[in-house]
């Protein structure tokens, strides 16, 4: 049996939760879990009968990538 901690269970973000968290319109999260023009999603998502989904853990990698450092 496999035992998980808290800290391992995370909630998912929904399109909703995830832009009040970054504080940006839920049209700009759309546009980030989506694939635009050819191009994959910024954000993976998962698709749960029929409710967009989003990792804390997904979130957290687009950030790291997306850091700026100090001048």
């Amino acid at each position: 049996m496999i035992t998980v901690t808290e800290l391992e269970r995370r909630a998912f973000f929904t399109p909703n939760t995830l832009a009040e968290y970054l504080a940006l319109s839920p049209r700009t999260v759309r546009d980030l879990i989506r694939d635009v023009d050819g191009k994959p999603a910024r954000i993976a998502s998962y698709k749960i009968e029929g409710a967009r989904r989003i990792r804390p853990e997904d979130v957290d990698a687009y950030l790291a990538g997306r850091r700026e450092e100090a001048a």
